[in-house]
């Protein structure tokens, strides 16, 4: 999505996320509690230098993903395992409980589809091999370069990895639209699509208008 809208801005007329990593263009000590909290969760989310106990699915899969993949492409258990460590970490705490049906029914609608379209499961890991690093990800965007030049609308979801604020998002785009919700994680199209629809109608309907 970044890339469409650094790139080839002459012809992506918009784009909108719920992931921007960045930090806020002003001293920590003025961050906001949101700004502050989106540092920790990504702190926590990294780890430190030989802890870095929620990244090993991301090492494996930037590193070896034709290993693991074709490893699960017959293993429905061990995609379930895999997806589902990553649903439990980075949803809103609500769905952890997996006690909300219309969530499970849709976590167990994307293991069968990895799994019974082999091997997809092994082919969506390679965004992972191709892109930039998850600890390089506030460097990557903050260049010139990969500047987003065409307008942007960015979703701020509470439980997200990087629920940052707008003056931090606007530090790697031209953000035009923004919104922050206190509740939400970082699979929210799973979590909440009726929020993502109206996110992405209010986003663009006002960016098409200027």
């Amino acid at each position: 999505m970044r890339e469409l809208g650094a790139n080839y801005s002459t012809t992506c007329k918009a784009v909108h996320t719920n992931m921007c990593p960045s930090l806020p263009p002003v001293p920590e000590d003025q961050w906001t509690e949101r700004e502050t909290n989106a540092q920790q969760m990504t702190d926590w989310w990294l780890g430190t230098p030989g802890n870095e106990k929620h990244m090993g699915y991301a090492i494996e899969m930037r590193t070896r993903p034709q290993t693991i993949g074709i490893a699960f492409s017959d293993n429905p258990i061990g995609i379930m395992c895999f997806v589902g460590e990553k649903y439990h970490e980075l949803v809103d705490p609500k769905y952890r409980d997996l006690s909300d049906k219309r969530f499970m029914d849709d976590i167990l609608t994307t293991v069968c589809l990895y799994f019974f379209t082999s091997p997809s499961i092994m082919t969506s890991m390679l965004c992972y091999y191709n892109n930039v690093r998850h600890e390089d990800y506030v460097e990557f965007n903050s260049k010139s370069k990969n500047y987003i030049k065409a307008p942007f609308g960015f979703s701020s979801y509470r439980w997200d990895i990087t629920p940052t604020s707008e003056r931090a998002a606007k530090t790697t785009g031209n953000c035009q639209w923004f919104r922050e919700r206190d509740y939400g994680g970082h699979f929210i199209a799973l979590e909440q699509p009726a929020e993502v629809v109206e996110d992405l109608r209010d986003c663009f309907t006002k960016i098409y208008k200027q």
